[in-house]
């Protein structure tokens, strides 16, 4: 992302729903299955995919493919836009954000197919 008023709007933007918020702070613990994240917050995988769209878009977010699951993770620190390491650090405070951190441990002790409802369609059929 450009490193510019039109950039530095973007980022604002990206992180003004509660939604993409509520994902950028969980991922700040570390990198997440997509499933993994719709099941912490438990939404629907598309509006996880949208949030992460625009987190992603904002120069905020990395993913890395594994087979038929997508991780995501903040990008690192050298890559990372400047207003990251903030928006963390305040997103982190909110009881949402350590209620979902609090729920994403229970997830990410599941073994990586159940909270995937993919997977879990493909394990049924």
């Amino acid at each position: 992302m450009k490193n510019d008023l039109r950039g530095f709007v973007d980022q604002l933007k990206a992180v003004s729903h509660p939604l993409r918020l509520r994902v950028l702070a969980l991922l700040g613990a570390g990198e997440f299955c997509v499933c993994q994240v719709a099941e912490t917050l438990r939404v629907p995988q598309s509006s996880v995919s949208e949030a992460l769209r625009e987190l992603r878009r904002a120069g905020f977010l990395a993913e890395r493919k594994e087979g038929r699951w997508v991780f995501v993770s903040v990008v690192a620190e050298a890559q990372a836009p400047a207003i990251l390491p903030v928006l963390l650090a305040e997103a982190l405070r909110l009881p949402e954000a350590q209620q979902d951190r609090a729920e994403a441990a229970r997830v990410k002790g599941l073994p990586l197919p159940i909270p995937c409802p993919a997977a879990r369609e493909a394990a049924h059929a």
